[in-house]
């Protein structure tokens, strides 16, 4: 989902389809392949790890960690939960999916999953093997209804799950969730150890909905016992499970799960989540040894205190490379900015070398609206540069003399600053930017009431594919296009992408889509972004992904 800012961007692009676009957004990438055959695509200095990565050399056994975040979650509960304190909970902490990305960019690898699904000819029958070696907190197998159950709860609109409709594309889904049946008929369990899943019609990016938490299986009989407090102490089949919560005084605290399946891990004794923390205060417990880790990374004010010290940067900063774009959206309901020359223009007069200097390496400049990196992804549109002779020029052929335009933004980085840079930018190509600050809450509803002339926009890919962008911003009905752009072969190009019978093929189509974007100008594209994870020296074998956040199953500490 597109957001205005850097602090909850992993946290607003995981509700994508909550506001009723999520059933064109199932997707994934095993395609036609194994996810254990050899992954493609991410440089060859990335570490390509996957799950259950055991002991790594060296490493030290017992130790804590202590996480700090700046608001407590919303729920553990992984139907509810959706801020990015409740997200890396409910993805790396508290639950196992069927299936965890592996390495840096690649697609599914087997978690609690036995292998690879046997996929019907047809491409909508999905067979999937489970371990038999996976167990709930409580110490019970974990079972093959119990995957029906989980998603069955999904569709029960009292429960009123954000992850709801995007389970819409297995057959009968919608029908239990608007309470015309009682099961799902595309959920079956042949046996104990096999699930079996019908799609309504073929979708290549499936696959990437089983790493999703929420379809991580769940207990039954704890869900009952425990009732509403099942979100704050639930119990899941995850590396770590819960055992203390105290929203009072803001902690939470998980140990290893001694029966985990995956032998070995964790190496910690003891994790610990802590709230209620500000953005200078977290960055000051970090360097001062009373925190490990930044749950959130760096946002632009602490990274620019981070960055620009090469000792502080070398001890407590690492790169993580993420799949994020950075962009503004346009509201193409007005005259001028429905020819698409004005929008070009715009395009052309942003230098974004300079712009991106702003958000201390938070993003790349980067013109084109895809990120830069994306697994098995063959790019051929020219992303736009710094040409201000070719904005004016566009303008000119347009008619524009003198355009004024209203930027809106909230009040979180780096959308402030950001504004007061493109307003000189814009200024130099004779465009009037006039800059409209208002509060979070206000800014947010003001953009999804379709308000305003442009304003900042940004996603982080945690479905595995650009498709998701496309549909979430991009096709004429998706859910975050507030502000109207419509192309029809943006639209049949996004229906052909979900359908194709491979990832490269779907790829194809996708990279045609990125073409189009680039020459109908449907946003001005300025940045692919970056994620800095923040972590003491001291917490070693760190690795995380901006889809899920820190894997504490395999990270290890030396005092």
């Amino acid at each position: 989902m597109a957001g205005p800012h850097h602090e909850p961007t992993r946290r607003l692009v995981l509700a994508a389809g909550a506001a009723g676009g999520a059933a064109s957004l199932l997707t994934g990438c095993l395609g036609d392949r194994s996810p254990s055959s050899a992954p493609a695509g991410p440089p060859a200095d990335v570490p390509r790890w996957a799950p259950g990565p055991g002991e790594p050399a060296g490493a030290r056994r017992g130790g804590r960690v202590i996480t700090a975040w700046s608001n407590e979650a919303q729920s553990y509960d992984p139907a509810i939960g959706w801020d990015l304190h409740s997200w890396e909970a409910i993805s790396t902490v508290l639950y196992a999916p069927l299936y965890q990305y592996a390495g840096q960019f690649d697609g599914p690898a087997p978690h609690a999953a036995q292998g690879a699904p046997q996929v019907s000819k047809d491409g909508r029958v999905y067979t999937i093997p489970l371990r038999r070696n996976v167990r709930f907190h409580n110490g019970r197998p974990v079972v093959a209804e119990d995957y029906v159950y989980t998603w069955t709860r999904l569709m029960d609109p009292g429960l009123a799950s954000w992850a709801s409709s995007y389970l819409f594309g297995i057959e009968g889904a919608e029908e239990v969730y608007e309470e015309k049946a009682e099961r799902i008929r595309g959920l079956s369990a042949p046996d104990p150890y096999t699930l079996r899943v019908t799609l309504t019609e073929p979708d290549v990016l499936f696959p990437a909905l089983l790493c999703m938490p929420y379809t991580a299986a769940l207990p039954r009989e704890e869900v009952r016992r425990l009732g509403a407090e099942f979100g704050r102490t639930p119990v899941g089949s995850g590396p770590m499970r819960i055992t203390r919560y105290d929203s009072k005084g803001r902690r939470a605290v998980f140990e290893p799960f001694d029966q985990y399946f995956w032998r070995g891990t964790p190496l910690i004794e003891r994790l610990e989540y802590r709230w209620g923390i500000g953005y200078p205060l977290q960055a000051l417990q970090l360097s001062g040894g009373r925190v490990d880790v930044l749950g959130e990374g760096l946002v632009a004010s602490q990274a620019a205190r981070f960055t620009a010290d090469a000792s502080m940067r070398e001890r407590f900063v690492q790169a993580v490379p993420v799949r994020g774009t950075q962009w503004l959206s346009l509201n193409h309901r007005r005259r001028e900015l429905r020819d698409p020359r004005v929008r070009r223009a715009l395009n052309w007069a942003v230098d974004r070398e300079q712009l991106m200097r702003l958000t201390f390496g938070l993003s790349d400049p980067w013109g084109s609206p895809f990120p830069k990196r994306l697994d098995r992804f063959r790019r051929t549109a020219k992303p736009y540069a710094y040409d201000p002779e070719r904005a004016r020029a566009l303008l000119r052929e347009a008619g524009v003399e003198k355009l004024k335009l209203e930027f809106l933004h909230g009040t979180q980085d780096p959308w402030p600053l950001l504004g007061q840079v493109l307003q000189q930018q814009f200024e130099a190509v004779g465009v009037e930017l006039s800059l409209n600050a208002m509060s979070q809450p206000a800014f947010e509803l003001a953009t999804s009431d379709g308000k305003g002339d442009l304003y900042g926009s940004h996603l982080y890919i945690t479905l595995n594919s650009a498709l998701e962008l496309v549909s979430s911003n991009f096709t004429s009905d998706a859910s975050y296009n507030y502000l109207g752009y419509a192309n029809a072969r943006v639209d049949s190009l996004a229906v052909s992408a979900r359908k194709a019978r491979s990832t490269e093929a779907a790829n194809s189509l996708l990279a045609e889509i990125e073409d189009e974007l680039v020459r109908d100008a449907a946003g001005v594209f300025l940045g692919s972004m970056n994620f800095l994870a923040a972590r003491a020296p001291e917490v070693r074998n760190y690795q995380m992904r901006g889809e899920t956040g820190t894997y504490y199953d395999r990270l290890w500490v030396k005092r």
